[in-house]
């Protein structure tokens, strides 16, 4: 597998992804008009876009020009995509058409056409030429209450590559996408049938990929908000080589979502893997099956206003950094702000879990839970918080833990056995020393953890922590 990551790297058009670019003039349209309309100056208007791009640490506006005209206007941006190495510059036109009737297309404040291109003309003429001379669309209605909707149609396309190491081939089917704001409320849709890669070392293919998400905020000056985001994956499949030997992965019905909540100033958050199938081969490890792959995890009871002014400065720092990427050290008032916040974080008692941590043997699942508090946080002050950083250990008395592993005797054998059998001989010693116990068809085992000693089954375990 990682012959498939070098022949990708040597092509800088394949590891930016063609969605990722286009998602950019999405953004783009959504904000060019809304902006305008309350009659911001150019400057801010880069700002506006800059916030939402940056945030991703991919893109940077470094120039934006606004030409407004009686009934139509254009905006023109320039757009550095990347991280410091092998940067692509874009350009991004957007053609506004004034309201009431733009264009006579809609009702509403403007219509808002979007392109994207590169700077590089040669580059850009690659482009066109793998999406067959097909342009993408992505046009933004922003409504007349400021609102806005936008559609993306992205067209099927095969690129190209050819490199020192040999050549690539990069395909995708067409995409399709709308991104709707409404001011506190925004939604996400977007789904991509198929995208593949294929070079002299393998073939990587990506099939039914779709994104839906939604999120709320309480208010204008709200910089978290809620909601749920979930990406969805039919199967990827690879098939390759490395050093002679066959590489291979085969994952099915992959879901992936995450979802956020407040309720009584407290913010709760998880996120959630599950895979239906999941199959290698190669690593040195010959080849691996596993069936209903679950990772559960959750972070609750985070303090509202603590966290949301965490947040604040830290992006304000983000800005700063964009600004001067020299000024990297906070400021006094930051600090004491950061400490003080964190400390408040951890008086209110977090919770992490790990709701669930499971898969299905032939011999039946295989589950372990567990949460990790800390109790010992609620009169925790800015002196010793410092004393513990500096000696994490200490900080082992404010801990607790409790976890459970609970598994089908015959599928926990058979999966230690698939990964060595010494590890499968070992099962029965840790019954007979009490860390696993048997309860029906089941070996349990339960973990705690707490004022700096452990426990396996209610046995101590030597020498504490």
């Amino acid at each position: 597998m990682a012959n498939l990551r070098s022949s990708a790297r040597r092509s800088r058009l394949p590891a930016l992804g063609v969605g990722v670019l286009l998602v950019v003039g999405a953004l783009a349209g959504a904000t060019a008009y809304t902006s305008n309309q309350t009659a911001q100056t150019q400057q801010t208007l880069a700002q506006t876009l800059q916030a939402q791009l940056e945030a991703t640490g991919y893109a940077k506006v470094e120039s934006s020009t606004y030409q407004r005209g009686l009934l139509n206007s254009t905006q023109t941006m320039n757009v550095t995509l990347g991280k410091g190495t092998e940067d692509v510059a874009l350009i991004v036109v957007n053609r506004i058409q004034h309201g009431p009737f733009p264009g006579f297309q809609a009702v509403g404040n403007a219509v808002v056409d979007t392109e994207v291109r590169f700077a590089d003309p040669a580059l850009q003429a690659r482009v066109e030429k793998a999406f067959g001379n097909q342009k993408p669309t992505i046009r933004t209605v922003v409504g007349l209450g400021g609102g806005t909707s936008t559609h993306l149609d992205i067209p099927a396309g095969t690129l190209l590559e050819e490199g020192d190491g040999g050549s690539s081939t990069l395909s995708w089917q067409a995409m399709t996408g709308d991104i709707e704001n409404s001011g506190l409320k925004s939604s996400t849709r977007l789904s991509w049938p198929e995208f593949k890669l294929a070079s002299e070392d393998g073939v990587l293919t990506i099939s039914g990929m779709a994104l839906n998400g939604n999120a709320v905020k309480q208010n204008a000056d709200d910089p978290l908000g809620v909601g749920e985001q979930i990406l969805t994956l039919a199967s990827a499949t690879y098939d390759g080589s490395s050093d002679g030997a066959q590489d291979g992965l085969d994952l099915k019905d992959l879901k992936v979502s995450s979802i956020s909540t407040l309720k009584d100033g407290f913010y709760n958050g998880g996120v959630q893997y599950n895979i239906g199938q999941l199959g290698f081969s190669g690593l040195g490890s010959g080849t691996q099956s596993l069936k209903n792959v679950q990772l559960h995890l959750s972070l609750g009871h985070l303090s509202q206003e603590p966290l949301a002014r965490m947040v604040t400065t830290i992006q304000t720092l983000g800005q700063q950094l964009q600004d001067d990427p020299d000024a990297a050290d906070l400021s006094e008032t930051q600090k004491k702000a950061l400490t003080e916040d964190a400390l408040a974080l951890l008086r209110a008692g977090p919770v992490f879990a790990i709701d669930r941590l499971s898969l299905t043997q032939t011999g039946g699942d295989i589950v372990l839970t567990g949460k990790a508090e800390l109790p010992g946080a609620g009169e925790l002050d800015a002196e010793t918080a410092q004393m513990l950083a500096s000696s994490p250990a200490m900080a082992l008395g404010m801990v607790r833990v409790q976890a459970q592993l609970k598994a089908a005797e015959p599928a926990l054998r058979e999966l230690l056995g698939e990964l060595s059998p010494d590890a499968a001989a070992g099962v029965q010693s840790l019954i007979d020393m009490g860390y696993l116990e048997r309860q029906g068809n089941d070996l349990v085992s339960n973990l705690a953890f707490g004022g700096g000693e452990a426990t396996i089954n209610g046995q101590a375990l030597g020498g504490g922590f």
